[in-house]
């Protein structure tokens, strides 16, 4: 028993260990817990070899405390949380070398859920929920072996000395065992100790001990997702204990879509496979789920697109939102949903920027969150959340968009909703031009405006320039940002040195030579595709996706041109994970902990769980009393009173059949008078009732479902006639024995055991046993009592005819005894 437990607690501490672990994403120190325990089981537990002395254990609990306060002290919020998190993993290796005790084993368990609770804080990856569940079970099954080798511990010395001369080893002249060398023992036989009794003839870690913590994890685990699904998600307030956040994420977050991009960022993520959002796209007339894809072609894009930050200044191979694009007044976007439009419904992940993506003209929009408004950039048209929603937060909201229609006079897609009428500083601020960049201006002009092509407007301008860079086959798509001449701009090296580059490149070549003609022209950065998800129906987008386009000013609207050739979309795909099986389960399983465990909102309990619920028991009260009101007053059709009449006597007889056929049947069931009636079919009756629900022998039990569900039937039947609890779980030969014990004045104290008992009168009644040649009557009538009552055993007809004997004699002798008196 010992030797599980520990194995049990060791285990469970290096799971909690490993999990805190690859929740910080470090090996030090967290994961260094796993080989120390393993250290520490054979030195300290096992071999006892080493331990840490109290003295020894403070002053290295000060030292770790010393060095958990120099981190929080540096500033930054990761350390101060993780401060907390090394302290624990600090305190847990001094607990570990110390010598244990119930208290130290206890300690080792809180630190063990501490470090799963401080792990929770810092990732919400779906692997750490599937940690979160073997957490759980191993957890539960630690704390059961540790609760039934307490009680064992607990009433063993006493047990010891008050049944030395029973145990088995002493009648056969052996010494017996001691219980230091018990411990080493992993699945000791049972024997009866205080008020805990199993069978001797198994182990304590037997089937049914097995299968009951089964049990109880499960049963655990479906309470606790009761109240974790039902439990409202309401923030209390906005504060921090950790103060403001820092200029650097917890974690490493996305990238490249902040107000200020040196070309060349993008390539740190389009290698990236992990998820940026979820989209799905429905009519909000209908609610009819709208294909995602189909919906992009009929806007004129060749994929999905969504839309982030607009980046209006470029300077040096760097490209700024700038003044007039960061302070052009925003504007509440308004939350209320239009009729006939498109709902996208986004689930974004965790993000370093403020900028909300979305599907391009939308009209309005809201988050699933405390703070639902979200604000737009008036001449960007970006959308941006809150200040207050942390970057750290997975968002979910709604965008309300147009719905597309086909335009023929211009063969470019819209880039933003509505005819926005720009101030002349506004048009000039998008025509700028930066010096350096004459060879760039020279090549757009002989592109745009050729020759023999007069009068030229600028969508034809837009479309000359767009075809030379997408689809001339002079350039092509790499993620290589290699540099061929660094003097001079990065544009310039791209169209006239490497030809070679990714969307970034394109995308600001196309820009700068649209300026170059006189187009008011601005660099988009978002992402472009992405893969449906068969099993969530979400258009999962992924860092590979991420793309730079450009939006130009045309026929009073703004534009969309990405001059990136084709070949970037087979780029993305190669990038791909390629997933089997399990690989695909681990992105179900992920998806679940993400969205429907971490990402669980109020919102979406209302939607999912309570508004329907209230449904349901509306339509149920509705139906309830509709049903009610009929059978009272019957139906209005031909019958009239008559029929409710008739409906009334036959709800009456029905009840009061089946109330009399209860009635008989419990009666005659558990009569034990004879069978009042000799018709053969009820004999029968009777006699399968008797061996369905056979009188309860609570000194002759028997094993298996028949008796346990006597047991059961039996208690019923006790509780439904008034019995009172002694009366429901005494055992006659105990009963006896107090009988005659109450006779010498002993009484035992109703918060008393039967050996309690025992022990606190043993002085009296010993010393009057003793005379009569009877002095172990007492220790077998209680140790008899034990296998009976807790044990569920059966006395075999010997033994009860000897105890029975040994009572009589003994309640004789001592009726002799007053009588002499």
């Amino acid at each position: 028993m010992t030797a599980a437990l520990q194995v049990s607690l060791y285990g469970l501490v290096m799971l909690a260990s490993g999990m805190l672990s690859f929740a910080e994403g470090t090996a030090f120190p967290d994961a260094f817990t796993i080989p120390m325990a393993l250290l520490a089981l054979f030195l300290t537990e096992r071999w006892k070899l080493f331990h840490l002395r109290v003295r020894w254990a403070n002053v290295l609990g000060l030292a770790a405390f010393g060095l958990a306060g120099w981190e929080l002290s540096s500033g930054l919020i990761e350390a101060r949380l993780l401060s907390l998190a090394h302290l624990l993993v600090y305190l847990t290796w001094i607990v570990l070398f110390m010598a244990k005790t119930s208290r130290t084993y206890w300690n080792l368990c809180l630190l063990s859920v501490l470090h799963v609770a401080v792990g929770a804080v810092l990732t919400s990856a779906g692997g750490f929920g599937l940690m979160c569940v073997l957490f759980l079970f191993a957890s539960v099954w630690t704390l059961t072996i540790f609760t039934v080798s307490r009680a064992r511990q607990r009433y063993a010395e006493a047990d010891e000395v008050l049944f030395a001369i029973h145990q088995e080893g002493e009648a056969r002249g052996e010494p017996g065992r001691s219980e230091t060398a018990d411990i080493f023992h992993w699945n000791q036989r049972s024997r009866p100790i205080s008020t805990v009794q199993m069978d001797p003839r198994r182990n304590w870690l037997s089937g049914p001990f097995v299968s009951g913590v089964l049990a109880n994890v499960l049963l655990s685990a479906v309470v606790g997702m009761l109240f974790f699904v039902f439990t409202p998600r309401i923030w209390i307030g906005n504060v921090s204990a950790f103060g403001e956040a820092p200029d650097q994420p917890l974690r490493a977050l996305q990238s490249g879509f902040a107000e200020e991009v040196q070309l060349g960022d993008i390539g740190q993520i389009l290698e990236g496979t992990n998820t940026v959002l979820e989209a799905r796209l429905f009519d909000q007339n209908t609610n009819q789920p709208i294909d995602i894809v189909a919906h992009a072609t009929r806007q004129g894009f060749d994929e999905p697109i969504f839309r982030g930050s607009v980046l209006g200044e470029y300077e040096n191979g760097k490209w700024r939102v700038g003044t007039v694009g960061r302070n052009d007044g925003p504007r509440n976007v308004l939350s209320i949903p239009f009729d006939d439009c498109i709902r996208q419904e986004i689930r974004m992940e965790p993000m370093d920027v403020s900028i909300v993506f979305a599907m391009p003209q939308h009209l309005a929009g809201v988050l699933d969150h405390r703070l639902p408004h979200l604000t737009e950039r008036r001449l960007t048209a970006v959308l941006y959340r809150d200040n207050d929603v942390s970057g750290r937060e997975r968002l979910q909201y709604k965008i309300y968009s147009e719905k597309p229609f086909p335009e023929s006079d211009v063969p470019f897609p819209r880039g933003t909703h509505g005819n926005l009428t720009l101030r002349k500083e506004e048009i000039e601020y998008y025509r700028a031009l930066p010096a350096g960049l004459e060879r760039l201006t020279t090549l757009a002009r002989q592109i745009a405006e050729p020759p023999d092509a007069a009068n030229s407007n600028p969508t034809e301008m837009a479309r000359r320039i767009l075809h030379h860079l997408r689809d001339s086959g002079e350039y092509g798509y790499t993620l290589d940002m290699s540099v061929d001449d660094p003097s001079i701009d990065a544009v310039e090296d791209f169209l006239f040195n490497r030809k070679q580059g990714h969307c970034e490149y394109f995308g600001s070549a196309l820009g700068l030579m649209l300026r170059a003609v006189g187009i008011p022209a601005r660099l988009v950065s978002g992402f472009k595709g992405g893969d449906l998800n068969q099993s969530s129906g979400y258009f999962v987008v992924q860092g590979r996706h991420a793309h730079v386009w450009v939006e130009a000013r045309l026929n009073g609207r703004w534009r969309v041109l990405d001059a990136t050739p084709a070949g970037r979309s087979d780029s993305v795909k190669s990038l791909a994970p390629k997933k089997g099986l399990f690989g695909n389960l681990a992105d179900i399983f992920s998806s679940i902990w993400s969205h429907h465990i971490v990402g669980l909102s109020f919102n979406d309990q209302s939607s999912n769980i309570y508004v329907p619920l209230k449904e349901l028991g509306t339509t149920a009260w509705k139906d309830l009393q509709v049903n009610v009101e009929n059978l009272l007053n019957g139906e209005a059709a031909e019958g009239g009173s008559s029929r409710r009449y008739r409906q009334l006597v036959a709800v009456a007889l029905f009840a009061l059949a089946i109330s009399v056929l209860l009635w008989m049947l419990l009666f005659a069931a558990r009569s034990k008078r004879k069978t009042w009636t000799q018709s053969p079919w009820f004999v029968s009756l009777l006699n399968f009732l008797r061996w369905l629900l056979p009188t309860e022998n609570l000194s002759n039990n028997s094993d298996g479902w028949r008796s346990r569900w006597s047991h059961w039937w039996s208690g019923l039947l006790r509780r439904l006639r008034g019995e009172s609890t002694e009366q429901r779980l005494r055992v006659e030969f105990y009963e006896r024995f107090l009988r005659l014990l109450r006779t010498a004045g002993l009484e035992p104290h109703p918060a008393q055991t039967a050996r309690e008992f025992l022990i606190a009168s043993q002085s009296v009644w010993s010393e009057r046993l003793v005379a009569d040649n009877s002095s172990s009557l007492p220790v077998d009538v209680v140790a008899q009592f034990y296998r009976v009552r807790f044990g569920g055993e059966s006395l075999s007809l010997d033994e009860q005819r000897e105890i029975e004997w040994q009572l009589g004699q003994l309640e004789q002798q001592w009726r002799d005894r007053n009588r002499r008196r």
